[in-house]
């Protein structure tokens, strides 16, 4: 009776400890296809990591790249100061959005093109930022 009890709440443990590994292992396979890389123009152009899905490419705004074409879309050159990237994104830029500032712009590398085409854009602020909102009313 108590070798039956002591197999069975065994058997139980070791159902559950199974039954976990498999949900974090799902978890994690889940996550790791959600993840977006943050690469510079360097690291993309070394071709050290797997471009062929979405990631986000980093780095700074080149001064004198920024070019309207039509309608919402622009191009303009991501640099990390080594290598540089020409970045083609249709949309409403983001605010603070301007030459000489940090980027990060989330989307996939054309080959036939040789660009970056940005589906999302975020644009960094340093450490002294204040809204607008905020900013106004200080003046």
């Amino acid at each position: 009776m108590i070798r039956e009890n002591r197999r069975r709440r065994i058997y139980t443990i070791v159902t559950f400890a199974l039954a976990l590994v498999f949900i974090i292992f799902f978890i994690l396979k889940a996550l790791q296809e959600n993840i977006d890389f943050y690469l510079t123009p360097s690291q993309v152009q070394s071709g050290d990591f797997n471009t062929e899905r979405k990631f986000r490419l980093g780095g700074m705004v080149k001064e004198n790249s920024f070019k309207n074409l039509q309608n919402l879309e622009v191009l303009f050159t991501i640099t990390d100061f080594e290598n540089e990237m020409v970045v083609s994104y249709e949309g409403i830029l983001p605010n603070l959005f301007k030459e000489n500032s940090g980027v990060v712009a989330r989307g996939y590398l054309d080959r036939n093109k040789n660009i970056f085409v940005a589906e999302e854009l975020l644009a960094k602020h340093d450490e002294n930022y204040m809204p607008i909102e905020i900013n106004d009313g200080n003046n």
